[in-house]
């Protein structure tokens, strides 16, 4: 993803790029899964899997909503606290797709995305830290 406003932007203004990113994906996810959820003739195990992943995703967009507030006021060590509660969300759901027999290739994608753009988020807020 191309945002011009990369090319100008200062640490903080990154930390809040990367966030923002972040969250987004999250939420497209999360709609995602819903959408997934929906449909019929689901085989149980991917049902169960759909269902917790979503539940992580939920909580995911919430705790990154709360990381980018503690940004906002300058409070990295809560911005830590929060991208590595959501970063477990989204290894609760690759556990969820790695040992379940229902697999869906396209939501272990979304979510090793996840993991890599809270995981930079999180390196850029070390680097913000004083």
């Amino acid at each position: 993803m191309s945002r011009p406003e990369f090319q100008t932007a200062t640490a903080p203004k990154l930390g809040v790029i990367a966030l923002s990113i972040a969250s987004t994906n999250a939420s497209d996810t999360s709609f995602y899964i819903k959408a997934k959820l929906k449909q019929r003739n689901l085989e149980p195990a991917l049902e169960d899997t759909l269902d917790d992943c979503g539940k992580n995703y939920l909580d995911a967009v919430a705790q990154l909503d709360d990381s980018l507030a503690a940004l906002l006021a300058n409070s990295f060590i809560d911005v830590d606290i929060w991208l590595n509660t959501a970063i477990s969300d989204g290894e609760a759901c690759e556990s969820a797709l790695s040992e379940r027999a229902g697999n869906d290739a396209e939501l272990a994608r979304r979510n090793t995305n996840f993991l890599k753009l809270c995981k930079d988020a999180l390196l850029i807020n070390t680097i913000l830290t004083p």
